[in-house]
């Protein structure tokens, strides 16, 4: 081969080496956190939540003993009761615990899927970017294969002596001086195209390798992040139903005690301490009721929410309990130990006289909004199952001790229309309906005022 054009092939030869060894770097990026500390400490409360849960169950065990006497048993009981209470305590906790989690973890998961579906969509657009660039690279290849074939079919550049000994004369010297210098200048530019589609190709590659290197990371977090949610739903589903059968169980206790007060000497210290435990926190859940009127009721002064007024049909209340054989157990007043007794209690009764309550109706009061629903049992160990109803202007009206609510939170009720059952839920010991009216007043303090003078049979 000549001297002329050595260079230029030595560089072309480097240039297809470039092409042939390409290999593109891969570079991984650091594994972002795979659980954030929040659900860290989350799991942490589990694991305590779970061992007290335990304790409170030794603590039932331990408590099983046979027992004698009605106050012995009332003893026990109320040990049983105080450690369920405990368990449902936990078990609220743990469900809130999971519920956050939850919610924390379905934005993550969303937010995941759509980077994921992102880094897809460029790297599907890179492979394409690839492709055209492996093609450019391979026509400029070519291009330069074929020049080098060719100057080794025609014996090479000839050197600057042989262009002057063979030219005929000066002119047809610089003429092919000038020729040469062309295929030179086009040579030198087949390479420096081809370098740089090589160095495009390079970069290319690697981009792409670098993008799926983090897409193979952000679906390892993705499957992180979706055995933690199964594993919470699953957890949270067995809490709930955990939960649920304690406060059935925690109802089963109630009516026990409920059954040995009746059987107990109204004289004796037992039924006296046993009535006012009851009533102790009795008044502790109608405080909180207070509270609870105050932050979502609405109050005397204000307009009636349009959607009550289109269903008003009267301004005054009727009966709760929709039968003609029915009876009052007890007034709005005090009772005979000095405690109150917020409300009226209604009873249902056959012509012999006896209660015949149980299942039977309870109707709205007035139509109005059903501001809160409790159905879980009875296990508040007041109330029971009750609901309460907003009837505009600061007018609220409560039915506890229900068998089963049958309205839900936020649902307009016409006048008359049922929204419970009479039952035996909560603190009582016999079938029947407490119904009381409370007023939320301007200030936002409300007064629990007497039902019968509102409405009677």
């Amino acid at each position: 081969m000549k001297t002329f054009n050595k260079k230029i092939i030595v560089r072309v030869i480097s240039a297809l080496l470039c092409v042939a060894l390409a290999v593109p770097a891969v570079v991984f990026t650091k594994a972002p956190v795979s659980a954030q500390e929040s659900l860290e400490e989350l799991k942490n409360e589990y694991s305590e939540l779970e061992k007290e849960v335990e304790k409170n169950e030794k603590k039932l065990a331990q408590v099983e003993k046979d027992i004698v006497t009605n106050e012995q048993k009332l003893e026990t009981i109320n040990g049983q009761i105080d450690a369920i209470k405990g368990q449902i305590e936990i078990l609220d906790e743990r469900i809130g615990l999971l519920d956050d989690s939850i919610n924390e973890l379905r934005p993550q998961i969303s937010t995941l899927n759509g980077q994921i579906g992102d880094v897809e969509e460029s790297i599907k657009s890179l492979e394409g970017q690839i492709e055209e660039a492996q093609v450019l690279a391979a026509d400029t290849e070519e291009a330069l294969r074929q020049r080098i074939r060719e100057d080794y079919m025609t014996g090479g550049n000839a050197s600057m002596l042989e262009i002057l000994l063979t030219a005929d004369n000066l002119s047809s010297f610089l003429a092919r001086l000038e020729l040469m210098s062309r295929v030179s200048e086009n040579d030198e530019k087949l390479i420096k195209d081809l370098e740089q589609k090589t160095k495009q190709l390079n970069e290319l590659k690697e981009k792409a390798e670098v993008q799926k290197a983090d897409l193979q990371l952000k679906k390892g977090l993705l499957d992180t992040k979706m055995s933690e949610l199964n594993s919470n739903q699953n957890d949270l589903e067995d809490s709930r139903s955990a939960a649920s059968s304690k406060k059935a169980s925690l109802n089963n206790k109630y009516a026990e005690v409920n059954e040995i007060i009746s059987e107990l000497d109204e004289d004796s210290e037992a039924y006296r301490k046993q009535i006012a435990k009851q009533r102790q926190e009795m008044e502790i859940l109608s405080k909180q009721i207070d509270n609870y009127i105050e932050e979502n009721g609405s109050a005397k002064g204000e307009e009636v929410d349009e959607a009550i007024q289109a269903v008003r049909t009267s301004n005054s209340l009727i009966w709760p309990v929709p039968y003609q054989n029915t009876g009052i157990t007890c007034h709005y007043g005090y009772y005979s130990d000095g405690s109150r007794h917020w409300g009226t209690d209604i009873v249902v009764r056959d012509s012999n006289g006896s209660n015949i309550s149980n299942g039977k109706d309870v109707v709205a009061a007035q139509s109005g909004k059903v501001i809160l629903a409790v159905n879980d049992g009875g296990y508040n160990y007041g109330y029971g199952n009750y609901c309460i109803i907003d009837h505009g202007d600061g007018l609220m009206t409560l039915y506890c001790h229900c068998k089963r609510i049958v309205v839900s939170e936020g649902q307009i009720v016409r006048q008359g229309q049922k929204i419970a059952e009479i039952g035996l839920t909560g603190n009582t010991t016999g079938y029947h309906l407490h119904f009381e009216v409370r007023i939320k007043n301007a200030d936002g303090s409300v007064s629990r005022v007497n039902p019968e003078n509102y409405v009677s049979p």
